[in-house]
């Protein structure tokens, strides 16, 4: 049992930032990065059905991998 906990993986908590100086910022939950990899790009927000724009994505507590990216990290989707 404790192995299999272990495996679960933690989500990333996502905002999509303002896109003008009188919009909120929008909390929009824990989303999970694909199977194959451990976060996230554009094109897997957009995947997920999100909006262009700019997001803003922290990775899960615990997650050590800042020799390659920052916990905090700002995500884009660009218009199509």
């Amino acid at each position: 049992m404790t192995e299999e906990l272990g495996k679960l993986r933690k989500g990333w908590k996502v905002w999509k930032n303002p896109q003008g100086p009188g919009d909120p910022v929008k909390y929009l939950g824990e989303l999970y990065p694909p199977e194959s990899q451990f976060y996230f790009k554009g094109s897997d927000l957009r995947a997920l059905g999100l909006d262009p724009g700019e997001y803003t994505v922290l990775a899960p507590e615990g997650f050590d991998n800042s020799d390659l990216f920052a916990r905090w990290q700002k995500v884009s989707i660009p218009e199509c």
